[in-house]
């Protein structure tokens, strides 16, 4: 009996070739794949995520095929053009801004808050919630009816397109951040400060008249900060 040679169809490969076919979405799963330091590096799992084919699919291709691959993902190694932060974006004809004239809200503080301390990667529900519609409200409605669909149109987007808003994000948010944490390092150290002093007291150091006087000098120190 001759032998035949089995050709496999192993059907149609999309794979990005350049940034502008990296969805928002799939810069995510990248960042969260290399952020996590439990795991080694597979070439497979990016693959996966490139491609969006499985992992027996990937296992069964011949190796000759993997090499085409990735020699279209050589792009992976360059740095994104990309160009300056800006606040707003235009998508499917709908213009979405942060605003930048006035302060976040609380509620949009807290949900950001929660997102970073959540998922640091999740940058589309970030933007969501900050690049709204002209006079578009952060509220009840938009968490429950708007939001999802937000982020899902996020995720779309090429992250040539994105970058700029993740820049002006994070800029904004270290502006934001930046006197918070000086503030709770002050309050810490004026903590500190106060218990010294009671145990200067105790051990007979300083007389009680002593640190009543510097009892104050903190209390005033600490209506000063609250002010700021």
């Amino acid at each position: 009996m001759e032998d035949k040679e089995i050709i496999k169809d192993f059907g149609e490969w999309n794979c990005p070739t350049k940034w502008d076919d990296i969805t928002l979405k799939v810069y995510q799963e990248i960042n969260r794949y290399y952020k996590d330091k439990d795991k080694g590096f597979d070439v497979r799992d990016v693959l996966h995520i490139l491609t969006n084919r499985s992992e027996d699919e990937i296992n069964d291709l011949p190796a000759d095929f993997l090499d085409i691959i990735l020699t279209h993902l050589a792009f992976l190694v360059t740095t994104p053009e990309v160009g300056e932060a800006t606040n707003k974006i235009e998508i499917d004809g709908e213009e979405y801004i942060a605003n930048v004239a006035e302060k976040l809200k609380v509620g949009e503080y807290v949900a950001i808050d929660t997102l970073i301390k959540d998922d640091a990667n999740n940058y589309a529900a970030m933007l969501a919630i900050l690049f709204r519609k002209k006079d578009e409200k952060y509220n009840s409605y938009f968490e429950n009816e708007v939001l999802e669909g937000r982020i899902k149109m996020f995720e779309s987007q090429p992250i040539t397109r994105i970058l700029p808003l993740i820049h002006f994000f994070i800029n904004c948010y270290i502006i934001l951040e930046t006197p918070i944490l000086l503030s709770t390092k002050v309050e810490e150290a004026i903590s500190l400060t106060r218990s010294n002093i009671e145990n200067l007291h105790k051990d007979g150091e300083i007389s009680k008249h002593c640190m009543k006087s510097a009892m104050k000098k903190l209390k005033k120190l600490e209506k000063s900060i609250k002010c700021i």
